[in-house]
């Protein structure tokens, strides 16, 4: 038997996985037998409270000890104990066969019915195996009499059959005990088959009376499957021992129905099949059955035929083995024909994948003859199936394929069929799909090994490897596999010869992957050991040097041990350049081949910590986040070396430990010293990361840590409290806690920084105050304004004084802001201050607070004043609008400025002559907010509370429950009516502490507190509450703080285990929005109530936290959120919006970009059947959805539409599966019927998008069809409108000419065509034929459709190639185009449509013109020269342009190889049509459109009037783009009058349009080649103009171009250094710097290999130049640029200018860095709220200052005054140290 899980089974018959698995863990009613029997252990079980504690239950009362009976209980008789215990049995069986598949009692049921079980038994056995039989026996006859009954109490529902049957079935698996009843019982089941069959196929068959819904009626499928399978499963078990059986004749004649049933899903009508094979073996028909359906049959009965194959036993292919070979031929040559239809492909691979297990047992009984020859002609036959499909597009039927043939190959091989192997190297070796070929050789090698495969395949090292190794991954596969199996066959010099020395030669072809090759050579070397030695014997020049690191890291042997140490120390040279190569791969292997050793605790020698170093030097400002991430990782085994090395010395010290302490010293230095300002975010990050790893080494070890760093380094420490990023402040203060002796903060510098307006500066001033009371010294102490206690406190009293300190003015700004809020957030925000103190918080340990009075105390006042704050603050966050919120109390003298306080920490004195603004208001307020929440949150998440510790008997808490019940109630009045989003965000954070403890908390009081909020909060939301309290709940911005409530006291219930909660709230909001609208009693408050639910499930839909556990209501979701856009009300409409692409999100995951055609990514979409299997409830909502707006062709409403339109939108995420009616009827197709409809209704956006997923859902055939269908229409439509006016008042009654459905059956035929394309050609070409005809009658009733129809006629010949088509279609083609254009205009723009698609059209019809020229002729004639009535139109004019510009671009020769190149052509972003055209064209036709728009004066003339008119200005809605794109031509072709260059860097210096620049940089460099040599005036307005493209704020593709300018240049510059021009070699040595420290990693590597090529070209000329890093590049450019200027030695003028010059630009961006100093208002521009990176990231300022300034003093050190110079110019405008911001 073709076995099949009955449990998959079972968990299709749930609506959701979810609901399966919550059946399992349901509790297990008591059977209705047992319900009033007076046992006490029946009670017991009943009274179970969960699943866990009726599991006991059965175990105890199985064992005998579920209850302890009373004395006179004792003393019974043995006959009452004997009834007792058959009792017990009968109990414990009949819940077995009651408890559902998988669930905890059924499964330990079944262990107990059983003979491990029974042998467990303690003394006098109380169950023996007959005794549990019999009462299985029992049960299986009461549970087939609850079926077979004639009058029943109700007669038992569909459902209720299908579970009897399912729990029956159940004791065939695994079950020996059930499965002996059972074959006892079969007289009692076997009747019953017949009947519930005919039952289900009756509703089956009155669906459409009955009315069923699609997914009832899948469920009843699905109950006839398991049906069938009980019959299977019978007749497999017991079949040659059944007697009669004329029961199960009647099933027979339903099996017949149910596979010959076309919308039966395949699994069953293949179950079907199975039962119609046993039954005929078992009443011995077995022969005639076989004689029947080896003839040939109709497509329906293919699974009947195909189960005479599964029926066959093993010895019966000696007597049927031809019959067997005729049905596989016959169900072949159906599957050549219908293979494309309701998936026979999927069907017929997934039945010969089981049937071909099965054909390896035939053998032993098979001897020579004709039954011989067809079990050979078998395996003949499935193999060319498993060979045509082994590469299908579908993954289900790929891989059964595979397998398929894998069996078949080992069955040929036990028989000896040499032929099987030889069709498949005959097949191989005559071509075909390669990808095929090579899986199938693969498998081929692993059943016969490889010798064979290379003697039968010469092409394989022919021209396969040689070719495709490295390129196809299924190459590579089969080179893996026969070079695996090769090693078993050949010495290692064959091997070797043939194997490896073909994979080094591969290594040099630089069109073949790399990386896959050095994968297969890892392969090698683990395969054989010797493969080392080759591969480093081999020259430096015939190996990449990635391909030997990574050959000795996969050894990991002896030999490789030594090779590395030969590496490191004789080869060191290849490991640094290799480091500081443009190969980012290279670079980290290089790392990890140095860092990692054959032993962890290996010492890290001197050579390795020079590469080390170097690798430091050259990589830590790497702006990459991912090759940061690998290098750290790297870096961290390194450290993890010194620290197994170090610990070793700390138990025995020796000289290698005290080294490697040295060295972890020096590493250490070395990244405080990378710490400078300026230094990148790579930089940074790296080296606090590496700091703090090598300071948690020092801790593990228990080391001193005081000495490390020297006071300049740990100031660099300190220095990054001031960073940007707060996780790199943290690291930082973590370190200075660390490593720093003293700290030298002063506070009263701290206490301006909390008392700033600037946020940053407030973290800023939380961490200098954390590591001022965590240092181990401090230079400088607190002293707080209110002197403390004599004793003070024993625990941390620095911080208690610190929070004192801070607690003060708190105090007195919260006393500022009670009086004048205004003026409080101006002059003194709380903010800081409450972030201070709240970090200081956060290091306290809770208990030993509570201990202390004075602790406890201040905790009091905390609380009191955050409390304080938050209701001074509140009006402004909870106002209708806190963005413009200013108190009325506030000063509007309007004689103050007004200023952005922001941009520097102004004194008190400068900020009282400033203007208060409402942002000043609101963001103290939010930010106090932020704060108090944090801070009230973390108390009651880490304090001991009272309500606890009086359950311990401890009286030591730090919150009351007054304060608890006061917070609780804060939290829920700030969520409730707080607008702000930030505020009520942050509010959210606290929140979600305090609920966290409670729902955790063992007070009762507590731990109700959370479900007590939820109900009252659904109630409020509900419209049970007060008219007060639902005024609360704001009705605007998303309902503001109501979800984030929701929200909170979900989510942390979620630690518990439990979802009671979620539940508990999604179903009561569900039931709001499910309210039908018409039985509210409040319509406003019911519209009102639906959107603050549909508000809060987006919450819930969007957390990250409750992901899948929201999955069972996302189908209910969709479908209020769909019902919500029906609404009258906007606002519940924008609710349902939003939340909709909420939904969107959460099941077809984050919007990934589209492809260039706009489709969605593939994994922003979903199979119907996955989307159906999920939530099937959409199905029917879907299906009556459609049906409605299906009905008539009435106008849509709004509502209408946007709710039609929704729904469309989530169809067209999902495509047909491959397994499409295999297991459900849930088919996408049953929607096309509705959908075609839709398609022709009366709003356009639904008809595209009604007609889009028409083209998605059909398959092939079924779009043939309808296309068919629509053209037979179209061709009636043409002889309508050109009957004669005696044959149309037959019609009189009927509009010739419906737009809207004629506008339909175009997009129906675009998207049926874009699914066939060329696949039918007669279909085609009867279209090209006949749609002509239509398009021509339809110009003078509708301009519209003429275009629709133009539309589906391009699309057909953008896929036509010169031809292809008769001159007959051409002829009716041309018809088209000999329409008057202007009239086609006039027509065009009195509709206000776009004629473009009819130039389109014409390109097309033109291109595929047999005479010569054609397509220029169209583009002179009709384009360019064009005269009318009318001018012509913009969207001419722009085509025009823009196909002139891309065939220009794309097919005229450049004079210089890198003039125009792919990126630039992207950039301009060419409509899909001209791409499109452009690429149907040959490449003659382009090679002639390209010369002809070169060489003609036509369009030259045109071009230079588009030109003028947009120099004119934009009288003609002239586009920016087209006016750009007008420039790019004009300056590319040899239009008169030529501009000069001059001219050209003129009109680039005055223009900073970015559409300009590319166009004029073509033109530029196109002027440049033509001169072999540039005139000296032109130097310094190209070198100018080449550093306004190198800006960073440039688009990347120019400053790309500047790189083409810069490497001209470079290639006269040596003439300029005899002339001494000062400009001149300033500006280029700047330019070649800006563009080495640009911040595009692409755009700064090939800056390199300019700069490398110009140095190379002076000193090496032959030398081909080396791609090394920029950073490299650019200190040896600098180097070199400096050293030729040796000859201006005596001229320190000129040194110092040329200085200036070079340095200027960094200057200013050193200078852009907001300064941190006090200081009275200024003029300057203003700064961002938080602190913004520059717009090169990269950039180190400071430090290409610094090299430059190096540079010149190492070259002219002797120079005094010019050294005196250049300090004098970093003093005064460079700020180098701490005083910055100090």
């Amino acid at each position: 038997m073709n076995d099949l899980s009955l449990r998959v089974a079972a968990i299709k018959l749930c609506a959701h996985p979810k609901r399966f698995a919550e059946l399992r863990d349901a509790l297990v009613p008591v059977p209705n037998k047992w319900k009033a029997s007076p046992h006490s252990f029946v009670q017991q079980f009943s009274t179970a409270s969960s699943s866990a504690e009726q599991v006991n239950v059965i175990r105890t009362l199985f064992h005998g000890s579920h209850v302890q009976q009373p004395q006179q209980e004792e003393q019974e008789q043995e006959q009452e104990q004997e009834d007792r215990r058959l009792a017990v049995e009968q109990f414990l069986a009949s819940v077995l066969f009651a408890s559902p598949l998988k669930h905890s009692v059924r499964n330990q049921l079944i262990k107990l019915f059983s003979d491990q079980a029974l042998a467990k038994q303690v003394g006098q056995p109380q169950h023996t195996k007959p005794q549990l039989v019999a009462a299985l026996r029992e049960a299986l006859r009461e549970m087939a009499g609850t079926v077979s009954a004639t009058e029943p109490p109700q007669p038992l529902t569909h459902d209720q059959v299908n579970d009897v049957f399912v729990s029956a079935s159940a004791c065939l698996q695994n079950f020996a005990y059930g499965r002996e009843a059972l074959g006892h019982e079969l007289h009692s089941f076997l009747p019953l088959l017949s009947m519930a069959l005919e039952r289900y196929w009756l509703d089956i068959s009155n669906s459409a009376v009955l009315e069923l819904s699609p997914t009832r009626l899948n469920e009843l499928y699905l109950f006839v499957q398991n049906v069938l399978r009980f019959h299977v499963g019978v007749l497999s078990e017991w079949g040659d021992q059944l007697v009669g059986g004329e029961s199960l004749l009647p099933v027979q004649v339903v099996a017949e129905k149910v596979a010959r049933h076309s919308d039966t899903p395949w699994d069953v009508r293949s179950i079907a099949g199975l039962v119609i094979g046993k039954n005929t073996r078992f009443f011995d028909r077995f022969e005639d059955y076989l004689d029947k359906w080896s003839k040939a049959m109709p497509i329906e009965y293919l699974p009947i035929q195909a189960a005479a194959l599964n029926v066959l036993l093993p010895e019966d292919y000696q007597r049927y083995g031809s019959r067997a070979a005729d049905i596989v031929d016959r169900l072949m040559d159906l599957t050549a024909h219908e293979g494309s239809v309701n998936n026979v492909l999927v069907y017929m691979a997934k039945h010969f994948h089981g049937y071909s297990k099965s054909l390896g047992a035939p053998v032993a009984h098979l001897s020579a003859g004709p039954q011989r020859q067809g079990y050979e002609r078998i395996l003949y036959a499935m193999q060319r199936f498993a060979l045509a499909n082994i590469c299908s597009a579908t993954d289900s039927v790929r891989h059964m394929c595979g397998g398929i043939f894998m069996q078949i190959l080992q069955h040929g091989q036990a028989c000896g069929l040499a032929g099987l192997f030889e069709e498949v190297y005959v097949r191989f070796e005559d071509g075909g799909s390669l990808a095929a070929g090579c899986l199938a050789v693969e498998k081929l090698v692993g059943v016969q090994g490889a010798r064979e495969a290379i003697r039968h395949c010469p092409s394989l090292f022919g021209s396969v490897f040689p070719k495709y190794l490295g390129v196809d991954n299924a190459v590579d596969s089969l080179f893996r596999a026969m070079m695996v199996a090769s090693r078993k066959e050949q010495s290692f010099e064959d091997w070797r010869e043939q194997w490896l020395d073909l994979l080094l030669e591969a290594t040099q072809d630089n069109t073949k992957r790399l990386s896959a090759i050095e994968g297969l050579i890892t392969q090698a070397v683990k395969e054989e050991p010797q493969t080392l030695r080759h591969i480093w014997l081999q020259p430096d020049t015939s190996v990449p040097f990635s391909t030997t690191l990574t050959a000795i890291l996969s050894a990991r042997n002896e030999e490789s041990s030594e090779l590395r140490q030969v590496l490191l120390v004789e080869h060191s040279q290849r490991l640094r350049e290799a480091l500081v190569g443009q190969d980012d791969h290279l670079r980290l292997l290089t790392l990890r081949f140095v860092g990692a050793a054959a032993r962890p605790s290996e010492p890290v020698s001197a050579e390795e910590r020079a590469i080390i170093g170097f690798y430091l030097k050259h990589n830590i400002n790497n702006p990459s986040a991912h090759i940061r991430q690998l290098g750290f990782g790297h870096m961290l085994k390194v450290v993890r070396r010194i620290e197994l090395c170090l610990a070793e010395h700390r138990k025995r010290p020796s000289a290698t430990g005290a080294d490697q302490m040295a060295y972890l010293r020096s590493l250490m230095a070395l990244l405080a010293d990378n710490l400078f300002h300026s230094a990148n975010y790579g930089r940074r990050w790296l080296s606090l990361r590496l700091l703090q790893s090598c300071t948690l080494l020092c801790s593990r070890l228990d080391m001193p840590m005081g000495d490390i760093l020297t006071a300049s380094q740990a100031e660099r420490v300190e220095a990054c409290l001031w960073d940007s990023y707060e996780h790199n402040k943290l690291v930082a203060a973590q370190l200075l806690i660390k490593l720093q002796p003293c700290s030298r903060i002063v506070p009263d510098r701290v206490m301006e920084l909390l008392q700033s307006l600037r946020p940053p500066d407030s973290l800023t001033g939380a961490y200098l105050l954390q590591v001022h009371c965590q240092a181990q010294e401090v230079e400088t102490q607190l002293v707080p304004a209110v002197p403390l206690p004599e004793g003070g406190v024993r625990y941390q009293p620095r911080i208690y004084a610190a929070l004192q300190w801070c607690l003060q003015p708190l105090r007195e700004a919260l006393a500022l802001a009670t009086t004048n809020l205004a003026e409080g957030a101006k002059l003194s925000p709380m903010y800081g201050l409450l972030l201070a103190s709240r970090h200081l918080v956060e290091l306290l340990a809770m208990e030993e607070l509570a201990r202390e009075p004075l602790w406890r105390q201040y905790v009091q006042e905390l609380v009191d004043v955050c409390m304080a704050i938050s209701k001074v603050v509140l009006p402004v966050v909870s106002s209708v609008a806190p963005e413009g919120y200013l108190p009325e109390a506030s000063d509007q003298e309007t004689d103050q400025q007004v200023a952005n306080v922001l941009r520097r920490r102004l004194d008190a004195e400068a900020l009282r002559q400033i203007q208060t603004t409402p942002q000043m208001v609101l963001l103290c307020a939010w930010r106090s907010i932020k704060e108090v929440s944090n801070i009230l949150g973390g108390l009651v998440e880490r304090s001991p509370l009272e309500q606890e510790q009086a359950e311990k008997d401890d009286h030591t808490y730090l919150l009351s429950g007054s304060q608890l019940t006061a917070i609780g109630d804060h939290f829920l009045l700030l969520l409730a009516e707080i607008k702000h989003r930030g505020a009520f965000e942050q509010a959210y954070v606290g929140f979600s502490m305090l609920c966290r403890r409670f729902w955790h908390s063992d007070a009762a009081a507590l731990n109700q507190l959370p479900a007590a909020w939820v109900s009252e909060a659904l109630d409020m939301i509900q419209g049970e509450q007060q008219q007060q309290q639902q005024s609360r709940l704001c009705p605007t911005r998303r309902s503001a703080g109501i979800p984030y409530m929701l929200q909170a006291l979900v989510c942390s219930e979620l630690k518990l285990g439990t979802h009671n909660t979620l539940h508990r709230c999604m179903n009561r909001l569900l039931k709001v929005c499910e309210t039908p609208r018409g039985d509210s009693a409040a319509g406003a408050a019911g519209g009102a109530a639906r959107c603050h639910a549909l508000n809060i499930m987006r919450a819930l839909f969007r957390s990250s936290e409750l992901a899948d556990l929201v999955g069972e209501f996302v189908a209910r979701g969709i479908i209020c959120t769909l019902d919500g856009l029906l609404a009258t009300d906007w606002a519940e409409q924008n609710s349902a919006s939003l939340l909709l692409a909420t939904l969107v999100v959460r099941v077809f995951g984050v919007e990934r970009p589209r492809d260039d055609a706009g489709e969605l990514h593939v994994r922003n979409r979903m199979t119907g059947r996955i989307f159906f299997t999920r939530y099937p409830e959409l199905y029917n909502y879907f299906s009556k959805g459609l049906a409605k707006a299906a009905l008539g062709p009435r106008a849509l409403h709004g509502v209408q539409k946007i709710h039609l339109q929704s729904m469309l939108m989530l169809l067209s995420r999902l495509y047909p599966s491959s397994l499409e009616g295999a297991e459900s009827t849930l088919k996408l197709s049953n929607f096309v019927p509705d959908l075609l409809k839709i398609s022709l209704c009366a709003d356009v956006l639904t008809r595209e998008k009604a007609a889009a997923v028409v083209g998605i859902f059909v398959d092939d055939r079924d779009a043939f069809v309808r296309m068919r269908h629509i053209l037979v229409q179209m061709m009636v439509l043409h002889g309508r409108l050109n009957a004669p006016p005696s044959q149309r008042d037959a019609f009189k009654d009927v509009p010739i000419l419906r737009h809207n459905r004629i506008h339909g059956q175009e997009l129906l035929m675009l998207e049926l065509y874009r699914r066939l394309r060329w696949s039918r050609p007669n279909l085609v070409r009867m279209m090209l034929k006949t749609l002509p005809q239509v398009t021509v009658d339809l110009l003078d009733r509708s301009v519209f459709l003429f275009n629709g129809m133009l539309e589906v006629l391009v699309a057909i010949l953008e896929d036509v190639a010169p031809g292809q088509v008769d001159e007959e279609v051409m002829v009716e083609l041309r018809q088209v185009y000999q329409l008057t254009p202007g009239r086609i205009y006039s027509r065009c723009q009195k509709e206000r449509l776009s004629p473009k698609i009819f130039q389109i059209f014409g390109l097309h019809l033109h291109r595929l013109d047999h005479s010569r020229g054609a397509a220029m002729n169209h583009i002179v004639e009709d384009l360019c020269n064009f005269s009318g009535p009318m001018p012509l139109p913009m969207a001419i004019e722009e085509l025009n342009g823009e196909l002139l510009l891309y065939v220009v671009l794309q097919d005229l020769p450049p004079l210089h190889f890198d003039l125009v190149n792919a990126g630039d052509v992207k950039v301009l972003s060419f409509s899909s049509d001209i791409v499109r055209y452009h690429k149907a064209l040959t490449p003659d036709q382009r090679r002639e459109l390209a010369r002809g728009i070169a060489s003609s004066p036509s369009v030259h003339v045109c071009l230079r009037r588009m030109y003028e008119w947009g120099q004119q200005g934009p009288p003609k809605c002239w586009s920016l783009q087209l006016a750009g794109r007008i420039g790019i031509l004009q300056l590319l072709l040899p239009i008169d009058p030529i501009i000069d260059l001059g001219q050209l860097l003129e009109l680039g210096l005055e223009n900073s349009a970015a559409h300009v620049h590319f166009g004029l940089v073509l033109a530029i460099k196109r002027l440049m080649d033509r001169q072999a040599e540039l005139s000296q005036p032109i130097w310094v307005l190209l070198l100018e103009y080449a550093q306004i493209l190198s800006y960073a704020t440039q688009p990347v593709y120019l400053r790309h171009k500047a790189i083409g300018l810069c490497e001209r240049i470079g290639s006269e510059i040596g003439q300029q250094l005899c002339l001494g021009d000062v400009e001149i070699l300033g500006r280029f040595a700047r330019l070649v710097l800006l563009l080495l420290v640009d911040d595009d990693e692409g755009l700064r590597n090939d800056a390199a290999v300019m700069a490398d090529q110009m140095l190379r070209q002076r000193l090496h000329p032959q030398s081909e130049p080396k791609k090394i890093l920029a950073n490299v590049m650019f200190t040896e450019f600098l180097r070199h640029f400096i050293a030729s200027l040796e000859r201006y030695g005596s001229d320190s003028g000129f040194l110092l200018r040329l200085f200036n010059i070079i340095v200027e630009p960094f200057l200013l961006m050193a200078q852009e860095t907001p300064v941190q100093e006090h200081g009275s208002l200024g003029e300057d521009g203003d700064v961002d709220l938080f602190d913004k990176q520059g717009s090169n990231l990269y950039c180190e300022t400071l430090m290409v200052i610094r090299e430059v300034a190096d540079g010149f003093k190492e070259a002219f050190e002797e120079d005094t005054a010019l050294l005196a110079s250049i300090e004098k110019v970093l003093r005064t405008r460079v700020v180098w140290s701490r005083s910055e911001w100090d």
